[in-house]
C-alpha cells in the first residue's frame, strides 16, 4: 500500500484528501466512492511525487459502472489483478 494525495472538489470546496491504495487506479476508485467528491483533479503518489491529472469528463460514467457491480470485493480483486 502506498500513500496518495488526491486533489478533489469535495462538497463544493477544493480539498486534498489522503488515501492508502495499492495503485493509482485504486486511489481513483476510492474517490469515486465518495458521493461528495464532485471532481478529481490530480492524484499524487507520495513516495516519488508521480502524479496523474484528470479532466473529469467520465466521472459520472465511472460511478454508473461502479454501481452496476454489487460486490465490493469483486471490484478490489479486479483492480489488484491488473496492478
Amino acid at each position: 500500500m502506498e500513500e496518495y494525495v488526491v486533489d478533489v472538489l469535495f462538497a463544493g470546496k477544493r480539498e486534498q484528501l489522503k488515501t492508502f491504495s495499492a495503485s493509482p487506479v485504486e486511489a481513483l476508485y476510492s474517490m469515486i466512492s465518495f458521493e461528495d467528491v464532485e471532481a478529481v483533479y490530480k492524484i499524487t503518489r507520495q513516495t516519488d511525487k508521480k502524479n496523474w491529472s484528470f479532466d473529469n469528463e467520465n466521472l459520472a460514467g465511472l460511478r454508473e459502472l461502479r454501481d452496476l457491480i454489487n460486490n465490493e470485493g469483486d471490484i478490489m480483486q479486479e483492480l489488484r489483478r491488473f496492478h
